[in-house]
């Protein structure tokens, strides 16, 4: 049996031939070998790099938000790839010197002895990795939209999304470990240089990909023309808006959970791990192939708006949080799980609804500058507000419900009404790829979960009979 038909029964049936249906194999199979490198550069093993190699609040909102600003090398690589029409060759080139750079990232502490040296070799290295990755970033989409049929991508994002999890689940359990019992920088060379390795074989395996479906020929699209549409269609317009301030108001608060979880709960790397990330992304894994059929028969819209809104209100479990106590991590990242993972899949599938084919890359650009600009205005506001924060909340000594109200919680709690704020205001007006307004679409909801409770009533009745 292929090692294939182990996770592409979503999708084999409805491949139009076999030779799409290979393609859209090692896509996937090439994303679960790459999440290892993910698994290490965006989760809690970074939070803790950082820290080691001297890292404060600010300085980690920094690090955080500089790279984040090198997509906006995103315009000049659209139209680099609107010129040229070398998708491929970007994305291979792009992607293969950011994997280098984070195998480089993982022998910071032996390369450079002086820990002011580290922490700035950290921030050149992270950013040029990111700097590498607008390549990546900007081709993807676009080769992504020339293979995979329209009729099955919620399937197929789904699909891939549930891939990446089982990796990630296994690889942050195995970085968990690695951090907890192997003393010093040896734990954090070990994960960041595996990662990078891991990450580099991804990008190799598309070599064999063939991406000749792109509606494009060299120069005959204005990477102007494409900029401009973002702004004079309303439907991309209203999608960028969503996009750029959802963007900024999660990133308020977003990377900061990890360092509070380490800094002032004191929990370990393990426990971090499994009833943070494994928590999550099992609760996940377990509901997205859900969330791809509703994506398939209600659109994006509906979907995120069930999604942000519900994942908002788990934020305030953090409130309750004192040290030693892991429970608020596990009840966040557990009903979390269940919703983040649907923002993710209407977030990619917005991506090629909400852009033309003829003209996606330039419009990618500009929604990759201006989610760049507010991620990094976030990260620096979020650490910003920490440092300046801590002494006052500190002073304070304010206490809710017989816990410590610090500083994180303050940021914590600011975070949560942007949040709800902009997902009120903003996501409704964003157009529905299924062209139906929210309330039809929950209408039709409630009228199909009714439906499917007297049939699951009916079915009980007769069991009972029999």
């Amino acid at each position: 049996m292929s090692i294939y038909r182990l996770f592409n029964g979503a999708y084999r049936d409805y491949a139009r031939s076999d030779k799409v249906l290979g393609q859209l194999n090692i896509i996937i199979l090439s994303a679960a070998i790459g999440t290892f490198l993910f698994a290490a550069q965006g989760g809690v093993a970074f939070t803790g790099y950082a820290s080691a190699l001297g890292a404060g609040e600010f300085a980690f909102g920094l690090i955080s938000a500089l790279p984040v600003l090198a997509g906006l090398m995103q315009i000049y690589v659209s139209h680099l790839a609107v010129k040229t029409g070398k998708y491929k060759h970007m994305f291979l080139i792009g992607g293969i010197i950011q994997r280098i750079s984070w195998i480089v990232i993982a022998f910071i502490p032996y390369m450079f002895p002086v820990e002011y040296s580290r922490l700035w070799s950290l921030i050149v290295l992270v950013t040029l990795a990111a700097m590498a990755g607008s390549y990546v970033g900007i081709t993807h989409t676009t080769l992504m939209g020339s293979v995979i049929p329209i009729d099955i991508r919620g399937r197929y994002i789904t699909t891939r999304q549930k891939v990446s999890m089982v990796v990630s689940l296994i690889a942050g359990l195995c970085f968990a470990f690695l951090l907890d019992f192997v003393p010093g920088f040896l734990g954090y060379t070990i994960v960041f240089a595996f990662g990078g390795v891991a990450g580099l074989i991804d990008i190799l395996m598309y070599i064999k990909v063939d991406f000749s479906g792109i509606p494009h020929k060299p120069g005959d699209t204005s990477l102007i023309k494409g900029m401009r549409a973002c702004f004079t269609s309303k439907t991309m317009r209203n999608y960028l808006l969503f996009w750029t301030f959802w963007i900024f108001a999660i990133n308020i608060s977003g990377p900061f959970f990890n360092k509070y979880a380490i800094d002032v709960l004191s929990l370990s790397y393990i426990s971090i791990i499994i009833f943070g990330q494994i928590a999550a992304q099992t609760a996940a894994f377990l509901i997205i192939s859900r969330w791809g059929r509703f994506l398939d028969k209600y659109g994006s819209v509906p979907m995120l708006m069930i999604s942000t809104m519900a994942s908002t209100t788990l934020a305030f479990v953090w409130l309750f949080a004192v040290p030693g106590s892991i429970w608020p991590m596990f009840v966040f990242n557990l009903f979390g799980g269940l919703f983040w993972c649907a923002n993710d899949a209407g977030m990619v599938n917005m991506q090629l609804s909400h852009t033309p084919s003829e003209n996606r890359t330039p419009a990618l650009a500009v929604y990759a500058v201006f989610t760049s600009i507010a991620a990094a205005a976030a990260l620096i506001l979020g650490g910003a507000m920490l440092e300046i924060l801590s002494p006052v909340m500190a002073r304070a000594d304010i206490t809710f419900l017989g816990t410590q109200f610090d500083h994180y919680k303050l940021v914590f709690c600011i975070a949560i009404a942007v949040r709800y704020t902009v997902a009120a205001i903003f996501l409704p007006r964003v157009w529905n790829e299924k062209e139906m307004k929210l309330r039809e679409a929950y209408s039709k909801l409630y009228s199909d979960l009714g439906s499917r409770i007297k049939y699951a009533r009916s079915e009980l009745r007769l069991r009972r009979r029999k």
